[in-house]
């Protein structure tokens, strides 16, 4: 036996007394890893790995399980609109008044006020008082000089004599502005002044006419009436102590300029208040 043949046998014996090698096992990144590579990591390398600042790991959920729907942030909802209200007054202050202009202006539990210088017609009138709807004028003083609220008398002319035109030319050239109507019937007279005062557009009215009694008798129907003819200022005192009237009566006829005009500054510096009991 030669010395080759006795290496060849040599060499195949240590061939097959030598380890198999470990087998390698897959990682989570699809890669293989070494016998080297499952020796236990440097502690300046495990150090790094479970530093706080590494990004966990999430295992996605199952296909088969739906993930639960979660609101980051629930929205306020936002408050309902809420129609705006409407002005329980209308003013109107176009020149004239007429029954188209409310019809299209004022609704139902709405009151007007016009102003000073606006004219109501007649038809506006009826469709006032057929709609029950209350009504005033606006005021160029808000308050009086002592603080209240300035007393408002109204003069209506039904009788016109010299002496009546005259005051009425005079009361127009007042300050105070003194309003003035101008009626041809008696029984005119007292639905303007009834409408005037039972919707406070004036704490009292002043009627110049030679149908004073008449027009009292058709006024004083009204609860919120207190009419009473007056002659003269001691009469007024009385009148006014006595039933403390808002519609006052007064015949022109046979009296002065002064006398008129005397009478009508007592109204206007009184203000008339219902008597208890009344």
């Amino acid at each position: 036996m030669n010395q080759a043949l006795i290496d060849e046998i040599v060499s195949g014996v240590l061939a097959q007394l030598k380890p198999a090698p470990a087998p390698s096992r897959p990682l989570n990144s699809g890669t293989t890893q070494t016998n080297a590579a499952s020796a236990p990591a440097p502690l300046a390398a495990r150090s790094v790995a479970t530093s706080s600042t590494a990004a966990p790991v999430v295992s996605p959920a199952p296909a088969s399980t739906p993930l639960p729907a979660v609101a980051l942030s629930s929205p306020v909802p936002a408050p309902a609109a809420t129609p705006a209200s409407k002005p329980i007054v209308v003013e109107l202050t176009v020149p004239v008044i007429t029954a188209d202009i409310l019809e299209q202006s004022v609704r139902a539990g709405q009151s007007v006020r016009f102003g000073r210088s606006s004219i109501i017609t007649p038809a506006a009138r009826d469709w006032l008082n057929s709609k029950r709807t209350s009504w005033s004028r606006q005021d160029k003083n808000s308050a009086s000089a002592n603080g209240g609220a300035p007393i408002k008398w109204q003069v209506i002319l039904q009788t016109m004599t010299p002496t009546v035109r005259s005051l009425q030319e005079g009361l127009r050239r007042m300050t105070d502005g003194w309003k003035i109507e101008v009626v041809g019937q008696p029984l005119e007279a007292a639905d303007l002044a009834t409408s005037l005062v039972s919707t406070a557009e004036c704490d009292g009215v002043v009627i110049f006419t030679e149908q004073a009694e008449l027009i009292v008798c058709k006024a004083n129907r009204n609860d919120r009436v207190r009419a009473a003819v007056m002659q003269n200022t001691k009469q007024w005192e009385q009148v006014m102590r006595t039933l403390s009237a808002n519609v006052v009566c007064i015949s022109p006829v046979g009296k002065t300029f002064v006398e008129l005009r005397n009478l009508l500054k007592d109204c206007a510096t009184t203000r008339p208040r219902p008597p208890a009991g009344l």
